[in-house]
């Protein structure tokens, strides 16, 4: 059975955008620092993983969002693993309010990173005992971002990454991509609309120096984002949106 780490915290006027919400960027953020206190917790922290020479890299979030926390409001970060095979790793993580209404849920899957090599590597037998997850042969696919029609009309932006884009697994942290996606629509569509899901699917990493282009199409209630390195696709993602209140 998976072993559920929890995690209260008070939303910080920084985390938040302009509406007084908590950021997606943030979001995430309090996410991944959720994993990353289980895993100091149980002595699997990002130390020792990179003492092995090894980092947990990100393929794909697929994020449901309900009501975003506010600014000052106490929530509950919860976190689990739950599935692993040799290579590929499953974890969930929650946002509740303080009476466990739930107002986030993120599904995403991981790798292990050989930092040097750049490679994938083998999850270690101890981290898949510690954390509990179901150990399976194949873990399914999460669903695939929508991506932009070649003839579609788009909005782009460049953006050059900077020293604090990048994370210690030596390359751009995930919260980034979701400052390029959102930024490209411009303030009037933030302003007036709510995620309500957000699928993003990482291709290839991003590293100090590069010069990205984010591009999105936007519909009735849908975004589709390209996240382009050069002539590479670094990132493709989708966002469904609501009219905000």
């Amino acid at each position: 059975m998976a072993n559920i780490y929890e995690m209260t915290h008070d939303v910080l006027y920084y985390e938040a955008d302009e509406t007084g919400k908590l950021s997606l960027p943030y979001i995430l953020n309090l996410a991944i620092l959720s994993s990353t206190m289980q895993s100091v917790a149980y002595g699997i922290g990002p130390d020792e993983t990179h003492t092995r020479g090894l980092g947990w890299i990100v393929l794909q979030h697929v994020m449901d969002i309900k009501r975003r926390p506010n600014i000052d409001e106490t929530v509950i970060l919860q976190t689990y693993a739950r599935e692993v095979n040799p290579y590929f790793a499953t974890r969930i993580y929650k946002i509740f309010d303080t009476d466990r209404n739930e107002l986030v849920s993120i599904e995403s899957l991981y790798a292990m990173l050989d930092m040097e090599k750049r490679k994938m590597a083998r999850i270690p037998a101890e981290y898949v005992a510690l954390y509990g997850a179901d150990v399976v042969k194949k873990i399914p696919r999460l669903p695939e971002p929508t991506k932009i029609s070649a003839d579609a009309s788009a909005l782009s932006l460049d953006y050059r990454v900077r020293y604090t884009d990048i994370d210690s697994n030596k390359h751009v942290n995930n919260s980034k991509y979701f400052d390029w996606l959102q930024d490209v629509l411009g303030e009037t569509f933030l302003q007036t609309h709510e995620p309500v899901q957000v699928n993003i699917k990482f291709e290839q990493e991003v590293r100090m120096g590069d010069v990205i282009s984010s591009t999105a199409t936007i519909g009735d209630a849908q975004t589709v984002h390209r996240i382009m390195n050069g002539d590479i696709v670094a990132a493709e993602a989708s966002a469904t949106w609501t009219v905000a209140d």
